[in-house]
């Protein structure tokens, strides 16, 4: 998305915020759902730079124009920016978060802009007081109008694709059981209500799936939960008969999504009211059970241990809910003061896999193994013979294998497929016209991952189809020792991916190597492939979740030698409780079973390097791999395949 007229953009930003008064204005990457991924018509921070990276925050003033992003981004983000922006690495020690930008770098009593549907509450809050701070008395300023909506003039429409139910012999639970669930935990909070604005949590309450943004099955919506009642606000023209009939047999109101911000302004003044009077709120013709008699929320026993201190802490409050991630739009419309931000319910209980997600999962793995391993074996072939395929063309062959595969809904995310240089730019995506040709004697790094119906998938692969060079083979190897050292890592509940992620690099910084990106990252199950709250990784917030059993995550540490080549291997897997000798402190321990399905290459492998359980755990993978996958490679008669699957699964 290159942007032709950067300049002339930013210098219409700056009009308008001269006309509206403001010395600042903030353009956050995510749209009102917090979401990550974005509908065409919500890519503004991209319209506006020209860096299309899903993570990032523009900020403009005056006289400057700066974007922040992580290191997963800084190569694609240098090619990228439009004239006049200035990259600001965040993650180096010299480089503030923009946050941090605003207070130090503006002058004090400044008036900052923001659309306040793209900034969750909680951040608001820590934001708006850090910059209030006496020596800085500068103020956050909510903009009714999104500024960049203002001048995108040919703004593409917001998508209403039809919505459908998600039978539950995919999702293991009813709707009926989690609208319960979510409503016995409001009435032991004593909450009169909460609003769901995340797309994935709307999407797994309601047991619905959609596809209003490009690889996450989800759709435009809002809902609104009362112990009692739940009203879902979406497009009706993307509901079948079908689907508005389960709604209401499910006892689901259904609203229009535009009519959204008029409700819930209309059920905040009820609630307000309620809490200066102490009656009871409505909505609409709806009404609140009151929290009389409910006893205190008690934590739950898991598997193998006492009451585990992850365990979402059920705090009582008479305020209305929102998660972290919820807009300072929502808690404007309901009334700051009674409001209370804190993370989902929702988000949480979705995270812990039940069993039929959890064998879902196994099992969309395995047919997705299979389509890896003919594009494998196919593009091998196809490079011996001297073909010239570049990175987009043969992305699309692979897509055309998961077409293939049973319940197959679509890609989770746009392939990685690297050749060279770009592998070592850690979210490259191939573009259609330009892109690199596959080189045989240059590493070859895919990352990839499909929707269907049972589940989510998410694996990386480095390949190498001339000769490797020693450092490859070294640095591949050091890969390799962190990503098994993940998987058969043995850990006591309580434990966080923050503390884990550190095993991973371990064998990396023996050599002096490391990755800047997260090793792990929660997966959905037919949603979104990246989900929270769980992780690996360096981020403090890694460090609020610990792992539970049914955490589903990826297992994916690399290395990227900047402008030549990079390397990553990628499985996802569960946490699972694990039998252990002893059961020190009653705590419960757990381990991962891992879910991907797809050889590792062997011949980037320095097997000297390698521990003899380390050795043993590679051909044990590849034995399980070969096992499981060839069943499914003989139902389409691929014998290349076999044949390929076969060699690169023979035991070093």
């Amino acid at each position: 998305m290159p942007v032709l007229n950067s300049m002339g953009n930013l210098e219409a930003v700056r009009a308008m915020m001269k006309e509206r008064e403001v010395d600042a204005y903030v353009i956050p990457s995510e749209d009102a759902h917090s979401s990550e991924y974005l509908a065409p018509c919500d890519a503004r921070r991209a319209h506006l730079t020209g860096f299309t990276g899903s993570a990032g925050t523009a900020v403009v003033t005056q006289t400057e124009a700066r974007c922040w992003t992580d290191g997963r981004y800084w190569l694609q983000a240098e090619k990228q920016l439009g004239e006049g922006w200035t990259l600001m690495k965040h993650g180096l020690p010299d480089v503030p978060a923009w946050g941090k930008w605003l207070k130090e770098e503006l002058p004090k009593s400044s008036k900052i802009g923001i659309d306040p549907t793209v900034l969750p509450f909680s951040e608001y809050k820590n934001l708006s007081k850090s910059l209030a701070e006496d020596s800085i008395n500068s103020l956050l300023v909510p903009l009714p109008d999104n500024l960049i909506d203002t001048i995108w003039s040919d703004r593409p429409a917001r998508p209403t694709n039809p919505v459908f139910q998600l039978e539950d012999k995919y999702t293991g639970q009813g709707v009926e059981e989690k609208l319960r669930m979510m409503q016995d935990k409001l009435r032991r909070i004593g909450s009169p209500g909460m609003v769901i604005g995340q797309l994935d949590e709307v999407a797994w309450l309601f047991n619905l799936r959609g596809s209003d943004i490009p690889y996450n099955p989800v759709f435009f919506t809002y809902a609104i939960l009362t112990p009692n009642d739940c009203r879902l606000f979406v497009n009706p023209a993307s509901l079948s008969e079908e689907v508005s009939d389960y709604l209401k047999r499910s006892g689901v109101t259904v609203s229009s999504y535009d009519e959204f911000w008029t409700s819930l302004t209309q059920w905040g003044e009820g609630v307000r009211a309620d809490r200066v009077s102490k009656g009871i709120p409505g909505l609409g013709s709806q009404h609140f059970s009151d929290a009389n008699g409910h006893v205190e929320a008690k934590p739950v026993k898991t598997p193998g241990g006492k009451a585990a201190a992850d365990e979402e802490k059920l705090i009582k409050t008479d305020k209305v809910i929102v998660g972290n991630k919820t807009s300072w739009a929502v808690a404007q419309a309901i009334g700051e003061d009674h409001v209370e931000a804190r993370r989902s319910m929702i988000e949480d209980t979705k995270a812990r896999k039940n069993p039929v997600e959890i064998e879902g999962f196994r099992q969309c793995n395995i047919r997705d193994g299979a389509a890896l391993v003919r594009y494998f074996s196919w593009l091998e072939e196809a490079l011996e013979k001297g073909e010239s395929w570049t990175e987009y063309d043969a992305a699309t062959v692979l897509e055309n294998y998961r077409k293939e595969n049973k319940l197959f809904k679509g890609l989770s995310f746009t392939t990685i497929s690297s050749t060279g240089p770009n592998a070592a730019v850690i979210h490259y995506a191939p573009p259609k016209e330009g892109s690199a040709v596959i080189e045989k004697d240059a590493m070859y790094l895919c990352d990839s991952g499909a929707q269907y119906l049972d589940g989510t998938t998410d694996t990386t692969r480095t390949w190498h189809f001339g000769a490797p060079s020693d450092e490859q083979k070294r640095a591949f190897t050091r890969v390799l020792q962190g990503h098994i050292a993940i998987d058969t890592m043995v850990f006591p509940q309580g434990t966080t991916g923050y503390i884990l992620d550190v095993i991973a690099r371990r064998p990396l910084w023996s050599d002096g190597l490391d990755f800047r990106h997260g090793t792990g990252h929660g997966v959905g199950a037919f949603l979104n492939v990246h989900e929270g709250p769980q992780g690996i990784g360096q981020r403090p917030a890694y460090n609020d979740t610990p792992l539970q059993a049914g955490h589903v995550i990826s297992n994916e540490p690399g290395y990227y030698a900047d402008g030549r080549w990079g390397i990553r291997i990628e499985n996802v897997v569960v946490t699972q409780p694990a039998e252990t000798l002893h059961n020190f402190g009653d705590k419960g321990y757990l381990k991962f079973e891992h879910f991907t399905m797809c050889p590792i290459h062997t011949k980037l492998v320095l097997p000297e390097l390698l521990t003899e359980s380390e050795r043993k755990w590679l051909n044990s993978y590849h034995a399980e791999v070969k096992e499981k996958v060839t069943p499914i490679l003989k139902e389409f008669g691929d014998d290349r395949a076999l044949q390929w699957l076969e060699k690169e699964c023979q035991p070093i």
